[in-house]
Order: structure tokens, then sequence, then C-alpha cells
């Protein structure tokens, strides 16, 4: 059974499908380290305010909890072709097939993300004087609670509209610092520190990522689920029963 379910699963991903789920889930029990589908929300800051916590939240996507490496942690695996669909729904413009999966280590004791990464290609506008052309762009992403970090307000590179990482300074204004949280089992909150290292032929640089902040939950009961099937490149994937009459809701009734 959990076999067939797992398959289901897949194949629902490589064929664009998008999973409806219950926005009544439980918050995500780190202390089972059972191997299970669960689900993530991530929080949507506004472009130009990339420190802003807890305002807006993407839809639930799917994601794998397995055991980690020690007894005292979990990971938690977002497909690759559900990261990207979650990039595309900001703007971003990922480059289908070239993400790897997004991994979480949770330390199951603590509450600390210990470590958050992942790695991809990305379409970007660059701006070169009077000159604009089309590139793309490899990135990694890095994160954890245990980082300290914010962003540095405005600027860019090439054109690119980014917010650069900075490590804040006690006494310095400068560096807008963002708060470190750990996870939360009543909410299943958390906000890991991270930042993006973007390279080109022409540039490298360092942005900050607010992709740390998460809710993480339970896969809903058996019977709760139900497929719907849509474009993951609209700019919102959403599903019955989460937002009513949302765009990318084109799997039947309401």
């Amino acid at each position: 059974m959990v076999r067939c379910f797992v398959w289901v699963v897949w194949v629902g991903l490589s064929l664009g499908v998008v999973f409806a789920v219950s926005a009544s889930a439980d918050p995500l029990d780190v202390s089972d380290a059972t191997a299970r589908w669960i689900q993530v929300r991530f929080e949507v800051s506004p472009k130009d305010e990339p420190g802003s916590l807890d305002r807006r939240w993407s839809v639930p996507r799917p994601a794998y909890l397995v055991a980690g490496l020690s007894s005292r942690e979990v990971q938690i695996r977002v497909p690759a072709e559900v990261i990207e669909a979650q990039l595309r729904s900001t703007g971003t413009d990922a480059v289908r097939g070239s993400f790897s999966e997004f991994v979480w280590i949770l330390d199951r004791e603590t509450g600390h993300v210990t470590a958050a990464s992942l790695t991809g290609r990305v379409r970007e506008s660059l701006r070169l004087g009077p000159f604009k052309s089309s590139a793309r762009v490899d990135i990694r992403v890095t994160m954890s609670t245990k980082q300290t970090g914010g962003f540095l307000p405005g600027g860019g590179v090439f054109g690119l509209q980014t917010h650069r990482f900075c490590s804040p300074i006690p006494g310095h204004r400068a560096c807008s610092a963002v708060p470190a949280i750990r996870y939360d089992p009543i909410r299943g909150y958390v906000n890991a520190i991270g930042e993006v290292r973007a390279s080109h032929a022409l540039a490298e640089f360092r942005a900050f990522s607010p992709l740390g902040e998460a809710e993480f939950s339970e896969w809903p009961e058996p019977g709760t689920a139900t497929i719907v099937s849509g474009s993951s490149e609209l700019e919102e994937v959403c599903s019955r029963g989460i937002v009513r009459g949302c765009s990318g809701d084109l799997g039947g009734e309401s």
C-alpha cells in the first residue's frame, strides 16, 4: 500500500500534477522519524522586503521525511520538481530539470536546522550599460538556524535586483538582520537564515535568501487528499479547500 502511494505521488509530479491537500493538517512531528510524505508551505516575502516574516504563504507542497544520518536528525527532502514550481510561482525563471532536491536536516531534540541546501539554474536578464541580454545563472542556496545574517537594502549586480547577504555587526545599522527561529513543534514553523551564491561568467555574488522560512505539517489523513491538474508555472498553484477561485485550480468543481 505504501509503495503504491509513493509511486502515485511521483507519477503525479512527473506529469506536472498538483496535489491539493487540507489546510488543517497537523504540524510535523519531528520526533517521529518514520519515512513518510509530508507537506511544506514557504513564506513568500515581497521582493522589496526580503526580511518580512509570516505574512504571505505559498500553497502546501509535497515533501518527504526520512531518518537522518544520526538518531538525533531527520531529513526533509523537497523534490526538485516541487521546488522549481515554487520558484516559478514567485516569478523566478527556474530552468526546468536543473534543480536538485531541497534537502533540510533538522535536529529532533533542539529544533535547529543544521543545514538546508539546493542547487539549480535560473534565467536572468542582465544589463551592461545600454545593452541587455539574457543569461543562465547557477545558484547554490545554503542556510541554517545557527547562522546569523541579513541583507543590505537595495543595490544589485548587472541590472539584477538583489539584496546582498551580510553579517550583522553590533553598532552598525547597514545590515538589516533577520532572526533565525528554531523549529516550533506547536506550529511547524521555522526560519533558517541563508544565502544564495550566484555565479556567471560575468559576475559572482551573494544574496539573501528568504527560502528558509517554512511551515511543515503532516500529510492529511487518508481520503482528504485530492489531485488537481494544473500548470506549475502559473503565478499561484492552488488547490480546492485552500484558496478559492485561484488561477491554478483547473481541476473541476470547487
